[in-house]
């Protein structure tokens, strides 16, 4: 849009809402930044209200997100946490591989230094230190630290797996440390 039809746009827009008239949408200067982009629906994960969101891609990349106004949660506005959605996918320090804390061998040692492995390699060990930990210390040896980003069915999932798979009641969300603040 050039510095004319920002003008042009302007204007109209002012005179529309001066005479009580919705703006046409032709007339939004956000119409051009959005070309291209593709608006889906998705519910918000950083806590468990479930509040309805819009995610904007392109060529494959979140590009924006805003409330979406049909959700009966929020009805459109998101908290901060809502509208930061996009950012925790692209920051510099997001691990996108596993990593695992190896020695000079390459095996799995609690004080060696992190490593990139295979997703493969990753969960063998995971699993091969769960089993070692429930064999010692039985089902209140191990537990979960879940999530207020679960979904109703992943929770659910979780508290089947830990208190009728391992028979453990040691499972708790993350809500006491982080959501406490949305209270």
């Amino acid at each position: 849009m050039n510095r004319r039809d920002f003008i042009k746009s302007a204007a109209a827009s002012a005179a529309c809402a001066s005479a009580g008239i919705a703006v046409p949408s032709s007339l939004s200067a956000a119409n051009e930044a959005e070309k291209g982009w593709r608006w889906d629906k998705a519910v918000c994960r950083f806590c468990g209200t479930g509040c309805g969101i819009m995610v904007a891609t392109k060529e494959g990349k979140i590009v924006a997100v805003k409330g979406d106004p049909e959700a009966p949660v929020n009805r459109g506005i998101n908290c901060i946490k809502g509208y930061f959605n996009a950012k925790i996918m692209y920051g510099e320090d997001r691990i996108t591989h596993p990593l695992l804390r190896v020695n000079e061998k390459g095996e799995f040692d609690k004080k060696g230094k992190f490593k990139q492995v295979s997703w493969k390699q990753a969960f063998d060990v995971m699993e091969a230190q769960f089993r070692k930990t429930y064999d010692e210390l039985g089902p209140h040896g191990v537990g979960v630290l879940g999530s207020g980003q679960y979904t109703i069915p992943e929770g659910y999932a979780a508290v089947k797996l830990m208190k009728g798979g391992f028979r453990s009641n040691s499972i708790d969300p993350n809500a006491r440390h982080c959501m406490a603040s949305a209270v």
